[in-house]
Parts: structure tokens; C-alpha cells; sequence
């Protein structure tokens, strides 16, 4: 490939000459996007056929690389860490931290959080310094044993607590409300989850981060990690919106809000060959996968 610059008056041009195919071109920007990016392959006939494709989510590598992030904020060399991404300038989830702040104000200003799968603390660290003023802030993760162990060996604080049992963490901090961020759409089960924390009857749920679509029926996935955050592919659902809607109903609950987290779950096509397709230059079509944004509810238990 060369590079030919030019200049002309208030004009400055920069062309590239390729020897390239199209489809040799298009098949180093699908390299280089896949090494540098989040991608999804599928989807996939089942959830079986999809685990078979991938490490699992008890890969060593992300416990690893989830301890580095957390222990960086704790550290005070990062101020937030999302899915073991460290960022260095404070950042809100602002529709969260709207409703958590709104449970606080529905009860004397106390904020009693069971965070379903929550790695070792994300959105607590993230957001305890906006709720730090509050009469009480009692935050217990619900997580896999191993993330438990780690997170009670190093990051409980007397308001941070682990659990690796749902009717445990009930027990210890009887929650005013349920937090459910980016976690639904990894679990086998989803439906099933989602179905019994519905059933316990807390008064507030907060889902934020899942990856659902109204007018695409569930599929799965199989998700892929860059080595530059770390190496791994884990089966991932794409959900229906309308069966959690359904769950919502069953269970009494009111949809008070439903909101847009910021972010996208899934990709068309990468950035490059979409511009490609803009101007007309032929690229293989990408069947079967979905640029999807994230989707949020507020649920509110109805008085029955």
C-alpha cells in the first residue's frame, strides 16, 4: 500500500494506493478489528454448543486480571474498573445511580444493595463515593466461590460484603433493592434467575446492561476477549425483551423506567468496512449478527 499527499490552497489530501483485493482488504480489517475489540460469533444452535466453543467464565485469566483492576482502585491508581478495564477519570452510570439514590430517598436514606453477580465490587467502587453520605450503604455481591474467596479476602470494608448464596446475602443485608448489571445474559439459565430474584419480593429492581431486543428472539452466542484485556471466549445470551417483560408482569412488578445504558453489546460490522460499504466498495455480509445496545429496567413490586 503507498500513501500519496498533496496540498493545494485551504485543501490537503492524503490517498491510499492499495494492490490489495476487496476481499483481501476486508479480511485484514476483520483481523485487526478482532485483535483489538470485543466480538461475537454465532449464533449458535444451543447454550451447549456454544460453552463447547468456548474457556468459560472460571478461566483463571479473569479472576486475575479482575483482582489487578480492583485492587488499583482500591489503591487509588484507577477510579473505576468495568469488566476488568481500569479507567483513570471519574465516570457515573447515571441512570444506576438516579435509582439507587431514589431507594435511598423511598427509605430514610438507607440503601440495602444485593448486586447478582457483581465481580469483586464494579459498580460499588464505581459509585460509593456519590453514596457515601447516606444513613446506610450495606452492598453484598452475589458471585461464583472463587471471586467470593477473593473479594472477602481483600475488598470487604464493613459496607462491602460477598456471598455466594442469594438467600444468604438476603439474610445479611435484607435489601431494599436488587442490582442486575451486564450479568443476565451470561448465565446458562437466564430465565430461571431472573424468575426466582423476582420472587423474592424485594420492593426494587434495577436491571442495567443487558444485552435484549424486542423484535429478535434469545440466541446464543459466543463472546470473545482481546488478549489486551484478556484472553477468552465465554457463551453470552443476546435476550428477548418481551419474556422479561412477561417475568416482570408475572411477579407484580411495575416497569417504572426503562432506559438506554450507554454502550453497544454487538457489532454489525466493523467501523472500517462499514465505511467501505459507504462508498460502494463490495464486502462480504456478516449474516446472523446484531449490533444491539444495552437495555435497562427500574421495576418497582406493586402493592398487592
Amino acid at each position: 500500500m503507498r500513501r500519496i499527499g498533496f496540498s493545494l490552497p485551504g485543501l490537503h489530501c492524503l490517498l491510499e494506493v492499495s494492490r490489495d483485493s476487496p476481499l483481501a482488504r476486508e479480511q485484514h480489517i476483520c483481523s485487526e478489528f478482532r485483535r483489538h475489540n470485543v466480538f461475537f460469533d454465532g449464533p449458535y444452535d444451543d447454550w451447549r454448543s456454544a460453552m463447547a466453543a468456548s474457556d468459560g467464565y472460571d478461566a483463571p485469566a479473569i479472576l486475575a486480571r479482575a483482582l489487578d483492576a480492583t485492587r488499583a482502585v482500591v489503591q487509588g491508581r484507577a477510579s473505576y474498573e468495568r469488566d476488568t478495564v481500569v479507567f483513570k477519570e471519574r465516570s457515573y452510570s447515571h441512570p444506576l445511580l438516579a435509582w439507587l439514590l431514589y431507594v435511598a430517598s423511598r427509605s430514610d436514606l438507607r440503601l440495602r444493595v444485593l448486586d447478582f453477580g457483581g465481580a469483586l465490587g464494579s459498580s460499588y467502587f464505581q459509585h460509593r463515593s456519590a453514596l457515601a453520605h447516606l444513613a446506610e450503604l450495606n452492598w453484598c455481591v452475589v458471585e461464583q466461590p472463587h471471586f467470593v474467596s477473593a473479594g472477602r479476602a481483600e475488598f470487604e470494608d464493613g459496607r462491602l460484603s460477598f456471598s455466594d448464596s442469594v438467600d444468604e446475602a438476603i439474610d445479611r443485608v435484607r435489601p431494599n433493592i436488587v442490582l442486575l448489571s451486564g450479568v443476565l445474559q451470561y448465565l446458562e439459565h437466564s430465565h430461571e434467575y431472573l424468575e426466582d430474584l423476582l420472587s423474592r419480593g424485594v420492593k426494587f429492581i434495577l436491571i442495567d446492561r443487558t444485552a435484549a431486543q424486542f423484535d429478535v428472539a434469545a440466541a446464543p452466542f459466543v463472546q470473545h476477549v482481546p488478549a489486551w484485556i484478556y484472553s477468552a471466549r465465554y457463551p453470552v445470551w443476546f435476550l428477548n425483551a418481551h419474556e422479561m417483560r412477561a417475568s416482570f408482569a408475572k411477579h407484580d412488578y411495575e416497569v417504572v423506567d426503562r432506559f438506554q445504558p450507554a454502550g453497544t453489546f454487538g457489532f454489525v460490522t466493523p467501523p472500517p468496512l462499514q465505511e467501505l460499504k459507504r462508498w460502494g466498495i463490495g464486502v462480504t455480509p456478516a449474516p446472523q449478527q446484531h449490533e444491539w445496545p444495552y437495555v435497562g429496567w427500574f421495576l418497582e413490586k406493586l402493592e398487592i
